[in-house]
């Protein structure tokens, strides 16, 4: 019943624009191909 009330409670915060949403962070995802290797200029 608590947490019935906090979330009420927060959600009528929000509406009210006394409180931000939080925002969410970018999870970064690693690609399935190998990053490009830059070309040694010394072979040429």
């Amino acid at each position: 019943m608590n947490a019935k009330l906090q979330h009420a409670l927060l959600d009528l915060l929000r509406t009210l624009g006394l409180l931000e949403r939080p925002t969410l962070q970018p999870i970064p995802v690693r690609s399935t191909k190998p990053a490009p290797q830059p070309e040694d200029r010394r072979r040429r």
